[in-house]
């Protein structure tokens, strides 16, 4: 019976859910973690504390949309132990660049490390979406350089790009501040 119960909450919270305005459909999170057997929608306020300490960290300003996170944890059978884990998720952060907002959503691994990177909407330059640009920040992480003015090669307006760069750079300490670290 309690398999049941743990069965049918698991159902109940897994995704198409909604996050960040936008519902998240599965197929798009399977492109972050192919391995996934699962994603399940978490909640989460952030305090005006944590989110001080991700504006200090990432050097970025928080955007409203930020304080309360909704994060698609992607879920995954341990080979050893054969037991349902945690392996990383997926959520959504904004970037106002030149012209436009750009609405990313962000796969990234337990560390904190950015898994990947897609453009969910685009109202600025569209060589923001190019393959190249955005997958340089594939395997960065917290303790990684984030010079977005000479650490990257930028496309388009640099403006724009470096826009995008510190969103994800902003969504990474998001997601560490909603993990407690």
């Amino acid at each position: 019976m309690r398999k049941l119960f743990l069965l049918a909450m698991t159902l109940f919270m897994t995704v198409p859910a909604l996050g960040h305005g936008d519902a998240l459909a599965r197929e798009t999170l399977k492109k972050f973690f192919p391995e996934a057997e699962n994603f399940v929608s978490r909640k989460k306020s952030l305090t005006p504390q944590q989110l001080l300490q991700v504006e200090k960290a990432s050097g970025d300003e928080v955007q409203a949309a930020d304080k309360d996170l909704t994060v698609f944890v992607a879920v995954a059978k341990d080979p050893q132990t054969g037991k349902m884990q945690s392996i990383g998720a997926v959520l959504m952060v904004d970037a106002k660049g030149a012209k436009g907002s750009v609405d990313l959503a962000v796969g990234y691994n337990l560390d904190g490390s950015i898994r990947k990177v897609l453009i969910m909407e685009n109202e600025d330059d569209k060589e923001l979406e190019s393959e190249t640009f955005l997958g340089q920040l594939e395997g960065k992480g917290p303790s990684h350089s984030w010079d977005v003015e000479n650490g990257f090669r930028l496309v388009g307006n640099p403006a724009s790009a470096q826009a995008v760069i510190r969103a994800v750079r902003r969504g990474m300490y998001l997601f560490l501040a909603f993990m407690g670290r």
